[in-house]
């Protein structure tokens, strides 16, 4: 009986230390898309000569699904992210509104992470990830020329140098600092290891 359970504690322990499987949720502070940016500041002059403003800016941040999976090695973990935010303006003149705006991104990335170090309820790691962007908006506006509906795909990217975990063996909340996609500056999370 000694030795079952013994054997029965190795195992559970042995299972406990070899979690592979990990699914994470963020929620980060804005994004950053390259491409969408440069057209934001050609946007950005030309209703500057009309004199047509930004107003009631609307953003819901970026919301990730993530899932890694563990290697051999338990430092490294390789992974897909998957990322939505959508924000919203109106267009102004003069005092009236002439139109509004609203952008949405879903994003997927291939992605890894390295652990500096990963104690049994701290962990201490950096983030990469590079994908596509489908970026969508629609315009309406009573100056003509800014009816538009526009679909796009861009180069995204998350670069998360910090990350920070704390809790459990197989349940942790992180705190990551970094840029692009799924956040700028700061983005917070829950995550799952099994």
């Amino acid at each position: 009986m000694v030795v079952a359970a013994i054997s029965a504690t190795m195992s559970v322990n042995a299972q406990v230390e070899n979690l592979r499987h990990e699914i994470g949720v963020t929620y980060g502070t804005g994004n950053v898309i390259f491409g969408d940016g440069i057209g934001n500041a050609f946007e950005a002059i030309f209703n500057s000569i009309r004199d047509v403003k930004a107003d009631n800016e609307k953003q819901f941040g970026t919301l990730s699904l993530e899932y890694f999976y563990h290697l051999n090695d338990p430092k490294v973990a390789i992974g897909l992210i998957g990322a939505y935010s959508e924000e919203s303006r109106d267009f102004m003149q003069s005092g009236t509104k002439v139109g509004d705006a609203k952008k949405t991104n879903f994003t997927i990335m291939p992605s890894a992470k390295y652990y500096w170090s990963n104690k049994e309820h701290f962990g201490f790691y950096s983030k990469v990830a590079f994908g596509a962007t489908f970026h969508s908006e629609s315009k309406s506006s009573d100056l003509e020329s800014d009816n538009n509906d526009k679909n796009k795909v861009y180069f995204a990217t998350q670069i998360s140098p910090v990350g920070i975990e704390a809790g459990l063996k197989n349940l942790r909340v992180f705190l990551e600092g970094g840029w692009g996609e799924q956040g700028v500056i700061a983005l917070i999370g829950l995550r799952t290891k099994f």
